[in-house]
């Protein structure tokens, strides 16, 4: 999930510096993650154990937080202004 979320901040910010090929990379590797991530998530909250669907539900929750904080940095530093 953190590499989901950073990947898709990532993306978003190449959008904004004008990066097209930057752009469609990270959306295509987003969608990847994604698939992986929302495969698992489902699979675990189908299931009939409270405590573990409460502790994915929580897992994905800092997972989405630290991925966006990371993805902002990573962003800051690497993706700069199309001149």
């Amino acid at each position: 999930m953190v590499i989901q979320d950073v990947f898709g901040v990532l993306l978003t910010q190449a959008q904004a510096r004008n990066h097209g090929w930057l752009a469609g990379t990270f959306d295509s590797l987003q969608w990847g993650a994604a698939i992986v991530t929302t495969t698992v998530s489902v699979t675990a909250l189908q299931g009939h154990d409270l405590p573990f669907k409460v502790a994915v539900i929580a897992a994905v929750t800092v997972a989405n937080f630290a991925g966006a904080l990371l993805g902002v940095a990573l962003g800051k530093r690497f993706i700069k202004e199309e001149t």
